[in-house]
């Protein structure tokens, strides 16, 4: 490699070509990057293919065409019970006595429903003055006949696309 001495580096020609030169490498360099974390990436992909479902949520009965149905979809006994956290969530304003929902993405596991119709639009499920619910509500497996269901009781396996039903009460 040729030496250079101070006053060559500040003419205008080498300035300008060392410019050239350090953008040809930062370019070449970040395209370098750029095509192996391609590459990775694709390969990644291959080794870790996850296959996902669709779930559909067909619900029916439902009593009065207004408000929205509130569907939630949990993953997992703890945040069932809390009503926190659901793996997928929807708001479905009612036009009709039955709806369809779609939930797609979801991969394998056991799963459960909840639903209320929220009939007056205030985002909870409003009781008697015994605790009753005085609005529609359901959940998967049709569950819950004596109170709420238990996760145990309204879980389902989904290991493919699935379609389920729940009567709204």
């Amino acid at each position: 490699m040729k030496h250079v001495n101070s006053t060559m580096a500040k003419t205008p020609f080498f300035q300008t070509n060392m410019k050239k030169r350090t953008l040809l490498a930062v370019w070449g360099a970040g395209l370098a990057c750029l095509l192996l974390s391609a590459g990775s990436m694709s390969a990644g992909a291959m080794s870790t293919d996850r296959q996902t479902h669709t779930l559909t949520v067909d619900i029916d009965n439902i009593q009065v065409q207004t408000g929205a149905l509130m569907v939630a979809l949990y993953a997992n006994a703890e945040d069932y019970a809390a009503g926190h956290n659901p793996s997928a969530s929807m708001i479905k304003p009612v036009t009709k006595t039955e709806h369809r929902l779609v939930f797609s993405d979801l991969a394998d596991g056991q799963y459960a429903v909840k639903v209320f119709h929220d009939e007056n639009n205030n985002h909870s499920l409003d009781t008697n003055m015994l605790g009753v619910p005085s609005e529609g509500y359901g959940f998967s497996n049709n569950a819950g006949n004596f109170g709420p269901a238990s996760f145990k009781d309204a879980s389902f396996s989904l290991q493919a696309d699935a379609q389920i039903t729940v009567h709204i009460r």
